[in-house]
């Protein structure tokens, strides 16, 4: 049975519950959900070729989110074999960094208090990965074109974000001048980049079914642009 997102999923997120245990339970559901998605889309992104590793992120109040659940994710990001060949080919003082499945370029689904987001991170510790799209894009005429044309090829809603700056860039007018002086302020270890849709909780719930046909559909589109980001030591 497809997934649905019902009004008390985003509750769990609102700033006065992030921290309540109380509310562990419901996030655990929520993760639950979300995992089974990107479990299907990484079937889906199989047969056309593409292997990756399905993980969810805490649930529950850590050390690693400060104690606050501020949002809830599920991503697909590259499956062991290809992490492992990164941290082989980096040594034992960057490989672990490397080895690890979140320090990626991943493709996400994420719930908040407000919203269901699908998107394609670049995580600033990726660097092997960001270094290889600004170098690609802003050393190739050519290729920041085909970057162009991959992101004009997404369905509506999709925006090219750098890090946490206040500036959308809307794939669907993405224009070669426009996002080459984006990339420009790009410091990959620093900066996160995002390629993301957002879907507000009102249209997710009133989906029913079909949002977790939008939450597919949106991390298959940005397949060729995950492709296409990803660096290959060999």
């Amino acid at each position: 049975m497809p997934e649905t997102f019902l009004e008390r999923d985003f509750k769990a997120y609102e700033k006065h519950r992030q921290d309540d245990p109380e509310y562990n339970a419901l996030r655990l559901s929520v993760r639950r959900k979300l995992k089974a998605m990107v479990d299907a889309t990484a079937k889906e992104a199989k047969a056309l070729g593409v292997e990756t590793s399905a993980q969810a992120g805490l649930h529950h109040p850590y050390t690693f989110n400060s104690y606050r659940v501020r949002e809830q994710r599920a991503y697909l990001c590259r499956n062991p074999k290809e992490r492992k060949k990164l941290a082989s080919f980096f040594g034992e003082a960057l490989g672990k960094d490397a080895e690890t499945h979140y320090i990626q370029t991943v493709l996400e689904a994420c719930i908040d208090d407000m919203i269901v987001e699908a998107a394609l991170r670049v995580h600033p510790q990726a660097w092997w990965d960001g270094e290889h799209l600004k170098k690609k894009v802003l050393g190739d005429p050519a290729k920041l074109d085909e970057f162009c044309r991959l992101m004009r090829a997404l369905p509506p809603g999709f925006n090219l974000k750098l890090h946490d700056w206040k500036k959308d860039h809307w794939c669907a007018s993405a224009k070669p001048a426009e996002i080459k002086e984006m990339l420009g302020h790009y410091t990959p270890g620093n900066h996160w980049l995002h390629v993301q849709r957002q879907l507000p909780k009102e249209d997710a719930v009133a989906l029913g079914p079909e949002a977790e046909t939008w939450v597919r559909a949106s991390l298959l589109a940005l397949l060729p642009l995950y492709r296409f980001t990803l660096w290959d030591p060999s």
